[in-house]
Formats: C-alpha cells, structure tokens, sequence
C-alpha cells in the first residue's frame, strides 16, 4: 500500500512538473523566436534536437550500465562516482525523467518552433503562402527525421558505451552540485 501511494504520488509530481517545464520553456522560447531573426531560430531548434538526443542516450545508458564498476570507483572517492551510482539505483526515475519529460518536451518545442519558422519564412516571403501546406509537411518531416535518427544512433551508443555515459553525467552532476551547493543526488556530505 505504501508504495502504490508513492508510486501516485510520484506520477503526480511528473504531471505537474512536467506542466510547469512545458509552460515556462515554451512561453519563453515563443517570446525568444517572436523576435529572432529564421537563422537563429534553426540554430535554436537544431539545440532544441540535440538535448532531446542527449537525454535519449542518458536516459538509455542508466538503465544498461552495471552497478558494481561505479560502486568500485565510489569506494575510493573518485570525483562523480557517488552521483553515477544514484543514478543507475533510480534508473528507472532518471529515465523517466530524460526520457519522457525532456524528450518529450523538446519533442513538443521542437515542433512548434518548426511551426515558427514556416510562418516567419511565409512573412518574409508572400509568394511561399502558396505553398504553405507543403513548407509544413516538409519541415516537420525533416524535424523528425533528425530527430528519430539521432535517437536511433544515440541508442546504439548509450547500450555500447553505459557506464562511460554514466560516468560523464555523474561528473557533471557532481560538478553542478559543487558549483551550487545543491544536494541533487541526496548523498550525505562526508568525507571529501
């Protein structure tokens, strides 16, 4: 019973951060592009991709990495170690989160930002109007395309390389709650 509440209380968190995130990226990004010159935007957009692609591979990596190498490197207070092994023992809420919410989000942004860019470029140029049925098809096509394949490439390289991928991301992690003071991985404060 104790953890079909958790488990309620969990998918209500996502929900609501998962709002909060949507709602405060996407109005800003809105605003950002409303006044953004069309390349700036593709840059923007091809980042937007590339965190989804990175997180993909994040969320992939914790869940095929093997515990007992970064428990090693833990032992002897290798910069990092302790975030990696938090992340592989909450697998399953590390994918979640990169996975779904992230990637799900710059999947949504990424989409309307294409949407932003055909109706900048129709702006620009009346004469594409005529064609704009077919400038959405095609953007949104070549916005998935990139998109699947990079997750598609990406998985084959979070299953092959995990642990180094786990071992990277726990050095950052380590690194922002150093530089922060934040305490993201719960660990306790001892030691080094």
């Amino acid at each position: 019973m104790v953890r079909k509440k958790q488990s309620v209380r969990y998918i209500i968190a996502v929900f609501i951060a998962t709002f909060f995130i949507a709602s405060l990226l996407g109005s800003g990004a809105e605003a950002f592009l409303k006044f953004s010159p069309v390349s700036l935007t593709w840059i923007l957009l091809m980042v937007v991709i590339a965190v989804g692609i990175l997180f993909d591979i994040i969320g992939i990596a914790v869940t095929a990495a093997d515990e007992a190498p970064h428990h090693a490197r833990a032992a002897k207070r290798v910069f990092g170690a302790k975030q990696s092994v938090y992340l592989i023992k909450h697998a399953d809420k590390v994918a979640n989160f990169a996975n779904d919410i992230v990637g799900d989000i710059t999947g949504t942004l990424s989409g309307a930002m294409g949407a932003t860019i055909i109706l900048s470029l129709i702006a620009k140029f009346s004469v594409l109007s005529t064609w704009k049925v077919l400038l959405n098809v095609l953007i949104l096509a070549l916005i998935a395309s990139l998109t699947v394949t990079g997750k598609a490439w990406g998985k084959t390289i979070a299953i092959n390389e995990s642990n180094r991928i786990v071992d990277m991301t726990g050095r950052v992690m380590a690194s922002v709650e150093k530089v922060t003071g934040l305490n993201i991985t719960k660990n306790k404060r001892g030691g080094k």
